[in-house]
């Protein structure tokens, strides 16, 4: 007669639940399963992956809040002081040349230089999309 454990019982049953538990953790914003907010394009998508992946959300924060970067979020139709003193108002054209010429605008307060990127025009096009849905 094989007798069970009832501690090893329960850790069998627990493990499979709390596995199932984890697998729905993470930074889900109550977004679909491909990260956008059900409202975003698929383009804001591609977006979201490229600045976790291609390092922007190091600078811009995970969720576009903004940290050794500027944020993003809600920064669409803002004025922001540059640092040669002029304004700029944040739209699509500003933040297309501010990815592709880092130093062309640089947003005043903010001492860490943006490198370089070697992102694609469509790639540019996905991230600027995710920084729009960021404000809508």
């Amino acid at each position: 007669m094989v007798r069970r454990r009832p501690a090893l019982r329960a850790a069998g049953l627990a493990l499979p639940l709390a596995f199932a538990a984890l697998a729905g953790c993470g930074d889900d914003d109550g977004s679909g399963s491909d990260g956008a907010a059900p409202d975003r394009s698929e383009a804001a998508a591609r977006g979201r992956d490229l600045a976790r992946t291609r390092g922007c959300a190091a600078c811009h924060g995970a969720d576009g809040q903004g940290g050794i970067g500027p944020a993003w979020e809600d920064t669409l139709g803002t004025h922001v002081t540059l640092t040669d003193g002029s304004t700029a108002v944040v739209d699509e054209a500003y933040l297309e040349r501010s990815i592709t010429e880092p130093d062309a605008e640089v947003v005043d307060g903010y001492s860490v230089t943006m490198p370089k990127t070697n992102l694609t025009e469509a790639e540019v096009t996905d991230l600027v999309a995710y920084i729009v849905a960021l404000s809508e």
